[in-house]
């Protein structure tokens, strides 16, 4: 596996050099918007760029590594080609790969030259989904040595776009100017990258006319005589990956309890990354429960679930 050295290479720089402005750093911003590429991004002054190539898991990745920097901080694009690209994947394993390839192959020669001390306490934290703008990415924190800063990548098929903002801790820097200047050319193909389907099992039956029939309608809470109660609620667990990326937060689901025991037509409301939205799912699978009645009569209910994952 080839791993690429040029980060590593840019963040000891910043380690040792003074925070002193320059001249060259104190000019205004410039829009970049490289030949053959799609995107522009406003940096400090003039890139620099190389070409860059590395696989890491199922991700073979190549094109041009750009970087600019100003008051002591660095800010990096990396417009990368993954060649295993599968039009079939679902979006959000493929956000989990890319983390992936950003701590592991992007930042790990510069992890790897800290002492021992250093390094065990190196991070990428998981901060939250980004809106697209139009295209799907995420947003993390990055702690290395001495440098702390900002990560947010974007995919777009078989393309991806790797935003670094790195400063010393106090170090003045204009992050959010560089992050919500980037912006996807009108030219980039539209994404096709597919999300998992949010019904998990069978979906409910319905009548010729457009309506559940009365044996398979499905009420909420409060239009049943008794709700369905809950026998055992298996816990979730935390998957490495994403204790590796200090995920936390909770996973929303909505569920039917139906009146023959089962828990049936799962829905995500709200997801976490990194395998925790998968493992809710298979616990709510595993919830044992008496359904809810009406009068007198089993029936089939509807019922929302959080699942909490906290690291302490």
């Amino acid at each position: 596996m080839k791993h690429l050295t040029t980060i590593s290479f840019v963040l000891l720089i910043f380690v040792a050099r003074p925070q002193a402005v320059n001249a060259q750093e104190s000019n205004p911003w410039i829009d970049v918007s490289p030949t053959g590429e799609y995107f522009r991004v406003s940096m400090p002054h003039q890139p620099k760029e190389e070409n860059q190539a590395t696989t890491y898991g199922e991700l073979k990745v190549s094109g041009k590594w750009y970087d600019s920097s100003a008051e002591g901080a660095s800010y990096a694009v990396w417009a990368l080609v993954n060649s295993n690209y599968k039009s079939n994947r679902d979006i959000d394993e493929y956000l989990d790969a890319c983390a992936e390839l950003i701590w592991e192959a992007l930042l790990k020669p510069a992890r790897d030259k800290l002492p021992d001390d250093r390094r065990a306490r190196a991070a990428m934290t998981y901060i939250k989904e980004l809106p697209p703008k139009p295209l799907p990415g995420r947003e993390y924190t990055v702690t290395i040595g001495e440098l702390t800063g900002t990560t947010q990548f974007y995919v777009a098929e078989a393309r991806i776009y790797i935003l670094l903002a790195v400063n010393s801790p106090g170090g003045a820097w204009a992050r959010q100017r560089f992050f919500e200047s980037f912006q996807p050319s009108s030219n980039l193909p539209a994404p096709r990258i597919l999300y998992g389907d949010p019904i998990i099992g069978p979906r409910v039956p319905a009548d010729p006319g457009g309506k559940n029939d009365s044996e398979n309608q499905i009420f909420s809470p409060r239009e049943t005589s008794q709700k369905a109660r809950i026998i055992d609620k298996p816990e979730p667990s935390y998957t490495e990956n994403a204790r590796k990326f200090g995920v936390q937060g909770t996973v929303v689901l909505r569920a039917v309890f139906s009146k023959d025991g089962e828990v049936t037509t799962i829905r995500v409301v709200r997801k976490l990354p990194h395998g925790l939205t998968q493992q809710a799912i298979t616990a709510m699978r595993r919830i044992r429960f008496s359904p809810a009645l009406k009068d007198g009569h089993p029936v089939s209910q509807y019922i929302e679930a959080q699942y909490n994952f906290n690291l302490y």
